[in-house]
C-alpha cells in the first residue's frame, strides 16, 4: 500500500516540477523587464511580422487616398523594410515598455502591444520615393501586434494569474522538493524510492517538454498573413525556446539521478528491455486495447509531421537527444558494474584463509546519498534562477548593449548634456529652399540636422494661410512682427519688407485655412511654414536617429498653450526632457538616449510653467552673447541674456546685416574666427560653449571648431 502511495506521491511532484517550469520561464521571460523587451526585439526581426506590418501601413493610405492602390506594393515594402531595421528599434522598445506595464500592473487583465509611432518612420522614408503616399500616412499611426486579454474570461484570468508568477516561480518548487521528499518518506524502500524520485523529476520534464511541443504547434497552426497571427507567433516561437532548454535540463535533472541510483538496484539489462520494447511495438498487438493506443499514438504523430514538421521534429530531436544522453550514461554505468564483477571473479584466496567479501556490484549507502545530494542542489539551482525577482525596464535601459554612440560619438555619451557642445542654427526656418525672404539657412529643419545640426533657434508666429498660396501675419501679431523687423533689418530693408507685405495683405487672396502656429521671421509674409508640419519631420527624423539629442531655442510670439498642442499633434511630447527638480544637475546623453527624452524645449519669452514643464523657460537655463555685432573686430564675450550662473553658454556667431548675409557667413564661420572667439569666450566666461549658433552652416567649419570643444 505504502508502494502506491508513494508513486501517487511522485506523480504529484511530477506535476509541480512542470508547473514549475512553466512559472520560472513567465518570471524570467515576461514579468523581467529586460529579457521582456529582448523577446520583443526578436519579435520585431521576424519576416513575417515585417511583411504583415508593411501591408497594414500600405492599407491605411490607400485607406485614405485610393489612388495609392498603384503604388500599395512599395508602401508596403518600405514600411517592411523599416520594420527590419534598427531605425524602429526605440519604438518597439517603448511598445514593450508599455506592455510590460500593463502586464505588472495589479488588477491588469489586458496587454497590448502597440507600435505609435510607426507612421513617422515610415512617412520619413517614403518623401523621396512615393510623396503622395506619405502625405497619406498619419504620422502616430498606431499599429496593434498583439492583444492579450480582455474584459474576464480565461484570457484575463491568464494574465491575472501570469502576474503571480513571481510568487510561483518559488512556491512550486518548494512543493515538488516537498513532494519528492515525502514519496522517499513513505516508500517502504529507500533506495528504489530516491530512483523513483528521479523518475518524477524526468517525467515532469516530459510534461515541460509536451508543452514546449504544443506551444509550437500553436504557433505554426496560426495564420502567419495577419498581423495578428505573425505576432502571435513569433511570440509564441521566441518563448518556446527558453522553454525547450528548461524542459531538457529537467529530463536530464531526473535522468541522472534516476541512472546513479540504479545501481543500488538489482542489475537490469536495459539493452534487453529496450529490443523488447521495440518489438512490442512493431509487432502484432497483443491486446485490443495496445492496438488502439498505438494506432492513436502513430495517427497524432503522423498528423503532427504532416501540419507541423518543423516544431514536431524540433520536439522529437530534443527528446531523442535525452534519451540518447541517458543511454549513454547507462552504457558507462553498465560497462563500470561489469568490470568490478570481472575483478572479484579473478582474484585469488590463500589456502586455509577465509574467503573475501563477495561484492554484488551494489554501492552502499553514499550513492543514494549522492543521488540524493545531486538533486537537491540541481533543483536547488534551479529554484534559484527561475525564482529572481523581476527587474523593471529601466534596469534594462541602464545597461543597453547596443548603444555604442551618442550625438554620433561614444565619448559623449557618459557626458552630461552640459558639457557637451552642440552645433546650433540661428534662424534656422529661414530656409533658401523654402523660399524664404532673406533666408539665413540652406534648408529647412530636417535639413539642418541631416547636416549634424542639433540645436534649432527658431521663431514662432501667429499666420494664416490665403488662396495665393502664400501666409500671412495674424493681425494680433502684426504690430509685433513690424516692430521686430525695424529692430533687425534697418531702414533701408524695411522699406522693401513693408512694400511685399502691404502687396501680400492686398492681393493673397481670401484665406484658405485657420490662424494657427507658423515659422516666421517677423512677417510671415517673407516665409512662412506650419509649426505642426516642421515639428513632425523633426519628430520623422528622430526616429530614425534613434542615439540622436535634439534641442529647439523658440523665440516665442505663440502662447505656451498652442506650442504645446502642435508638439502633442506631432508625437514629440513624450520625447521632450523634463527637470527632475528646478536646478536639477543635467542627464548624461546616455541617460537622455536610453530613457527617449531626448528632446530639450527651451522657450525665449513664456515657459510652459507647471502645465507644461516641458517648455523650459529657457534664459533660467541658458546665459549668451550678444548678437549684434557689425564687424569681426566687433565680436566679445560679454553676457548678454541669462544667469550668469546658468548652466548652458550660447554663442551667437554673426554678423547683422542682412545686405550680405551668405559672404559675412564665409568669413565668420571659418575656423580662424569662430574657432578663436570660441577659445576666448570659453576662457573669459569660464566654461563651455554649449550652442555655437551661426548662420548658413553649410559654410566654413562649424562642426569641425564643435568637435574641438568636445575635444573629438
Amino acid at each position: 500500500m505504502r508502494h502506491w502511495i508513494a508513486w501517487g506521491v511522485f506523480a504529484l511532484a511530477a506535476l509541480l516540477v512542470a508547473l514549475a517550469g512553466l512559472a520560472g520561464l513567465v518570471n524570467r521571460e515576461v514579468l523581467d523587464g529586460p529579457r521582456f523587451v529582448a523577446n520583443v526585439e526578436q519579435v520585431r526581426q521576424d519576416p513575417d511580422v515585417a511583411r504583415a506590418i508593411g501591408a497594414e501601413v500600405a492599407d491605411v493610405a490607400v485607406a485614405r487616398r485610393a489612388d495609392l492602390v498603384a503604388v500599395k506594393p512599395l508602401i508596403a515594402q518600405v514600411a517592411a523594410g523599416v520594420v527590419a531595421s534598427d531605425a524602429v528599434r526605440p519604438i518597439f522598445r517603448v511598445a514593450a515598455t508599455q506592455a510590460h506595464t500593463a502586464l505588472t500592473t495589479p488588477d491588469s487583465t489586458t496587454v497590448v502591444l502597440r507600435l505609435a509611432d510607426l507612421g513617422a518612420v515610415v512617412t520619413a522614408l517614403l518623401r523621396t520615393s512615393a510623396p503622395e503616399a506619405a502625405a497619406a500616412i498619419p504620422p502616430d499611426l498606431p499599429v496593434t501586434l498583439s492583444t492579450v486579454g480582455g474584459q474576464g474570461g480565461f484570457v484575463g484570468a491568464a494574465v491575472a494569474t501570469s502576474q503571480r508568477a513571481t510568487t510561483l516561480a518559488w512556491l512550486l518548487p518548494a512543493l515538488a522538493i516537498g513532494c519528492l521528499a515525502l514519496g522517499v518518506r513513505v516508500h517502504p524502500r529507500p533506495r528504489e524510492a530516491i530512483h523513483g524520485a528521479g523518475i518524477a523529476v524526468a517525467a515532469g520534464g516530459a510534461l515541460l517538454l509536451v508543452a514546449a511541443i504544443g506551444q509550437q504547434v500553436w504557433a505554426a497552426s496560426l495564420d502567419r498573413s495577419t498581423l495578428a497571427g505573425a505576432a502571435g507567433a513569433a511570440l509564441l516561437t521566441t518563448f518556446g525556446g527558453p522553454l525547450v532548454q528548461i524542459a531538457t535540463l529537467t529530463l536530464l535533472l531526473g535522468g541522472v539521478v534516476a541512472l546513479i541510483t540504479s545501481a543500488t538496484l538489482p542489475a537490469t539489462d536495459v539493452d534487453r528491455r529496450v529490443r523488447a520494447v521495440l518489438r512490442r511495438a512493431a509487432g502484432r498487438p497483443t491486446s485490443t486495447g495496445f492496438g488502439i493506443a498505438r494506432g492513436l499514438v502513430m495517427a497524432v504523430s503522423g498528423t503532427a509531421l504532416v501540419l507541423w514538421p518543423d516544431a514536431t521534429l524540433r520536439g522529437l530531436a530534443v527528446l531523442a537527444g535525452v534519451i540518447t544522453v541517458l543511454y549513454a550514461l547507462d552504457q558507462l554505468t553498465g560497462a563500470a558494474r561489469r568490470a568490478r564483477t570481472r575483478e572479484d571473479r579473478t582474484t585469488g584466496t590463500p589456502a586455509g584463509s577465509a574467503p573475501p567479501p563477495v561484492r554484488t556490484g551494489r554501492p552502499g549507502w553514499w550513492v543514494p546519498a549522492a543521488a540524493a545530494s545531486v538533486a537537491v542542489a540541481l533543483v536547488g539551482a534551479l529554484l534559484a534562477v527561475s525564482a529572481t525577482p523581476p527587474r523593471p525596464v529601466a534596469a534594462a535601459d541602464a545597461t543597453d548593449p547596443a548603444l555604442t554612440t551618442c550625438n554620433g560619438s561614444q565619448v559623449l555619451c557618459d557626458r552630461r548634456y552640459d558639457e557637451v557642445a552642440f552645433p546650433a542654427a540661428h534662424n534656422a526656418m529661414t530656409a533658401e529652399d523654402a523660399g524664404f525672404y532673406l533666408a539665413e539657412q540652406p534648408t529647412g529643419m530636417v535639413g539642418l540636422l541631416d547636416r549634424g545640426v542639433r540645436v534649432l533657434l527658431i521663431d514662432t508666429w501667429y499666420g494664416q494661410p490665403v488662396a495665393s498660396g502664400a501666409v500671412l501675419t495674424a493681425p494680433a501679431n502684426f504690430a509685433a512682427a513690424g516692430a521686430q523687423a525695424r529692430d533687425e533689418f534697418g531702414p533701408e530693408i524695411v522699406e522693401s519688407v513693408n512694400r511685399i507685405v502691404s502687396q501680400l495683405q492686398a492681393g493673397g487672396g481670401p484665406p484658405s485655412g485657420p490662424i494657427a502656429p507658423y515659422l516666421c521671421h517677423t512677417f510671415c509674409e517673407l516665409g512662412g511654414t506650419p509649426l505642426l508640419s516642421e515639428l513632425q519631420g523633426v519628430r520623422a527624423w528622430m526616429a530614425t536617429h534613434p542615439t540622436e539629442v535634439v534641442t529647439l531655442f523658440i523665440q516665442d510670439a505663440v502662447t505656451p498653450a498652442d506650442t504645446a498642442a502642435a508638439f502633442d499633434a506631432a508625437g514629440l511630447t513624450g520625447a521632450a526632457y523634463v527637470p527632475a527638480a528646478p536646478g536639477a544637475p543635467w542627464p548624461t546623453l546616455r541617460s537622455m538616449v536610453e530613457t527617449d527624452r531626448r528632446l530639450v524645449v527651451l522657450m525665449e519669452n513664456d515657459g510652459g510653467g507647471a502645465e507644461h514643464p516641458w517648455l523650459l523657460q529657457g534664459f533660467d537655463y541658458v546665459q549668451d552673447t550678444g548678437y549684434e555685432y557689425p564687424t569681426v573686430e566687433s565680436f566679445d564675450c560679454a553676457l548678454n541674456r541669462g544667469d550668469p550662473d546658468a548652466s548652458l553658454f550660447l554663442v551667437n556667431h554673426w554678423l547683422s546685416g542682412f545686405r550680405s548675409l551668405y559672404t559675412d557667413a564665409q568669413t565668420v564661420n571659418a575656423d580662424g574666427v569662430l574657432g578663436a572667439r570660441l577659445t576666448r569666450c570659453a576662457t573669459e566666461r569660464d566654461r563651455l560653449p554649449n550652442y555655437v549658433a551661426v548662420n548658413w552652416v553649410n559654410l566654413g567649419d562649424l562642426t569641425v571648431v564643435v568637435d574641438r570643444l568636445n575635444g573629438l
